[in-house]
């Protein structure tokens, strides 16, 4: 198994990174949250990786840190949800508010991440709710993300975020800004309206 990676960024997007080793170039598919924690094209980076090995593709999933890592093998657990849909799920939510909204059973907030139904949430909840509890007293983290005043990163805000993450701002920077609109323009605003609004306070 290919467990971590360290080499020079080659190539970036929003779902996939280029990172050569020893003069091989290894194909990563990344979650946005990860997306937004990357160094500029031409610099080291380190990522925890995870291979997913089918009969007919060998995919390697990267990530920022462990705690992504493990919350995506975590999730793997649920009927129904495979490592695409995993990484997804990691692209709608920090790791840690997504482990919060599991341990409190929060299937509103976890509906808003996008490609997620109603089964899949129930699912989710009632298969990793003690898995998710653990894993939060493990990281000391029983609040989530510590936003205050703007609850997970879900839904509008999130992709307000991750439009900020392609436009080349790294967290904690986007979040802020974002957390800063919303402040503002109010929770029900949509992502069209928070982003140029976010722009101003970078």
């Amino acid at each position: 198994m290919i467990e971590r990676i360290r080499g020079i960024l080659v190539q970036k997007s929003p779902t996939f990174v280029i990172v050569e080793c020893a003069g091989v170039g290894y194909g990563v598919n990344i979650s946005a949250y990860t997306a937004g924690k990357l160094p500029e094209e031409g610099a080291e980076v380190v990522l925890h990786t995870n291979l997913v090995v089918r009969e007919d593709s060998m995919t390697l999933f990267g990530f920022a840190d462990k705690t992504e890592k493990d919350t995506f093998i975590m999730l793997l657990d649920v009927n129904g949800v495979g490592p695409k849909l995993a990484q997804r799920i990691l692209s709608g939510s920090t790791p840690a508010d997504l482990l919060n909204m599991i341990a409190s059973d929060n299937k509103a907030s976890l509906s808003k991440i996008k490609g997620l139904g109603k089964k899949t949430c129930e699912q989710m909840t009632l298969t990793l709710k003690e898995k998710a509890g653990a894993m939060l007293q493990t990281l000391g983290d029983v609040e989530g993300s510590g936003i205050t005043g703007m609850g997970a990163l879900t839904g509008a805000k999130m992709e307000a975020v991750l439009a900020l993450h392609t436009l080349g701002v790294k967290d904690p920077a986007a979040e802020k800004a974002v957390v800063k609109a919303v402040e503002v323009l109010g929770d029900a605003a949509d992502a069209a309206a928070l982003i140029p609004e976010a722009l101003k306070y970078l």
